[in-house]
């Protein structure tokens, strides 16, 4: 059973996120980047 959590992180929470013990996928994207706009149609 998969226990995906998404959560969208900031200046605030992003440390923290990334301390945790739990293996963590960030997804690094800007407007202006073509490759990541053709990323967000997939949905």
């Amino acid at each position: 059973m998969s226990s995906e959590k998404i959560q969208t992180l900031t200046v605030s929470n992003f440390d923290q996120a990334v301390s945790s013990a739990t293996p963590v996928l960030v997804d690094f994207w800007a407007e202006w980047c073509a490759p990541c706009r053709m990323s967000l149609v997939a949905g």
